[in-house]
Order: C-alpha cells, then sequence, then structure tokens
C-alpha cells in the first residue's frame, strides 16, 4: 500500500517533506524505501525532544507548555512550521504517545497528525489501541492512506 501511494507520488511530482516525533522516522523510512523517491523527498526530520522542536523547527513554546506536546495546536504549528521550511507540496506531522505511561495527561494510543496538502492544513486526532510498534505503524498507516485521497 505504500508502495503504490508513493509511486503515485513520484509520477506526479508531488514532493514531500515530515517532521516526526511518535513516529521516530518511520514515515521517511517508508518513503524512501521507494526506488526513486528521491526526486519527492529532500528533507525529513525526527524531532524527538519537546526541546529540539522548538530549537530546530521554531515550534512555539507557549504551545508546548500551554497544550502539551501530544496535542493538536503542537501538531498544526509542526506541519506549519515544516511546511515555511521545505515549501513541500505535502507536510507531515506527527506527535503522540505510543507509551507505556500516560503523556501530557494524553493516553496511551493517542496520535496527532498534521498534513499540510497545498497549503491547506489538517490535523486528526487518533486513538489507536496496542503496543508502541502498533501505534506507529497504525500512524503510518493512517498517514499513507489520507495522502492516497489527496492526491
Amino acid at each position: 500500500m505504500y508502495t503504490e501511494v508513493i509511486k503515485k507520488l513520484i509520477a506526479k511530482k508531488i514532493s514531500i517533506s515530515t517532521v516526526e516525533s511518535i513516529t521516530g522516522g518511520l514515515i521517511s523510512k517508508l518513503v524512501t524505501d521507494v526506488p526513486g523517491s528521491s526526486s519527492i523527498l529532500s528533507e525529513s526530520y525526527v524531532l524527538y525532544s519537546n526541546d529540539s522542536k522548538v530549537s530546530v523547527l521554531g515550534v512555539d513554546a507557549g504551545l508546548i507548555e500551554k497544550y502539551g506536546v501530544v496535542s493538536k495546536e503542537v501538531a498544526k504549528d509542526m506541519v506549519v512550521k515544516l511546511k515555511m521550511i521545505s515549501g513541500k507540496d505535502i507536510c507531515i506531522s506527527t506527535t503522540g504517545n505510543a507509551g507505556p505511561d500516560v503523556c501530557d495527561n494524553k493516553p496511551v494510543g493517542r496520535v496527532y497528525v498534521g498534513i499540510n496538502f497545498l497549503d491547506e492544513v489538517s490535523v486528526y486526532e487518533l486513538n489507536i489501541d496496542g503496543d508502541r510498534e502498533k501505534v506507529r505503524n497504525k500512524t503510518a498507516e493512517f498517514i499513507f492512506n489520507k495522502i492516497d485521497e489527496l492526491v
């Protein structure tokens, strides 16, 4: 499924960039697994700590303080800042709680995905049951399904 979506992006010359926290680089790994993906992916960031989100991407520290890093507000700010930096057609952000403990008063499996497609921003809340691997994999599946719908 991932391969077909990436091949579609390549064929349509639709560029993509990612800023990943909860998925830890999984989205960009799946993109780069497809031959020819260098024509659409020029950059991807794994920003796991709050400090790196602020210092590298320019995420508003006040949003993290007010809403927590696991929030729609932070996911939106991440994807908006990524679009400003990369200028790509599709920008993706991920933030969430893969467990095993509650984080920012958000349950395990709570994930926020930001997608900026041609300057239209959408943020999605996911609630996924399972261990860390399942949460990450289901997040990736959701993202590629959304991209497939968009393009």
